[in-house]
């Protein structure tokens, strides 16, 4: 059975896929410049994926099984360096379900990242990606007091594919391991409910993220 997270993925590929040819006129139409545009913003829709989330070194968080999928999406700025390599500040986030209860579980993640494309004169460009960052995942607690927050270094390595829709508009797939290593939680509720204050944790979870975005270059 098809994961629900991947679903928004498939509606926007195939939204994606109609919408390509009309943009790709459009940005055709504008001459090409001398120098090559540099600077990107973009958005991106993504189902992520993650191996644990008993990291908060409390009993009973969470309350019940998450969903180990989740729908998210991310947003990213960047630059062309060259020819080939693409430097990027991306922050992704997910929100998790927590079975039996109205909770959640929230995944966030803020990186710098390297891209290096393999065909940067190419209509379909693959790539190679990597970064490092932090991460955190937040348990949003049932009556809204508050959250508890664990977080620590994070980082992804994978690769995908740009497909050229024109000098300013490029549609991106990626697929990304990723890797957190939670070091810190805070009791950030407002009453305290787990003594207030932060502790140390000692632990670790890995996943995937699967994405479909738009990059707007300038």
């Amino acid at each position: 059975m098809r994961p629900p997270a991947l679903r928004p993925l498939l509606v926007a590929v195939v939204l994606a896929s109609i919408v390509a040819p009309p943009v790709r006129a459009v940005a055709d139409a504008d001459p090409a410049p001398a120098r090559p545009l540099r600077w990107q913003v973009g958005v991106q829709s993504s189902g992520s994926w993650r191996s644990r989330f008993d990291v908060f070194d409390r009993d009973g968080v969470p309350p019940g099984a998450v969903a180990k999928w989740a729908n998210g999406g991310g947003v990213f700025v960047g630059r062309r360096f060259g020819d080939r390599f693409v430097g990027q500040l991306l922050v992704s986030f997910a929100r998790h379900d927590i079975e039996g209860v109205a909770s959640r579980i929230g995944d966030v993640e803020l990186l710098l990242t390297g891209t290096v494309l393999l065909g940067p004169e190419r209509t379909v460009q693959p790539f190679l990606r990597g970064g490092i960052g932090g991460g955190g995942q937040a348990f949003e607690t049932e009556d809204g007091d508050g959250n508890l927050i664990a977080f620590g270094p994070a980082a992804i390595a994978g690769g995908g594919a740009q497909l050229r829709l024109g000098r300013r508009v490029s549609l991106e797939l990626e697929a990304v391991g990723t890797f957190t290593n939670f070091l810190q939680v805070d009791d950030l509720t407002n009453g305290a409910r787990w003594g207030g204050g932060d502790w140390q944790v000692r632990t670790s979870n890995w996943g995937w993220r699967l994405g479909v975005g738009w990059a707007f270059w300038f």
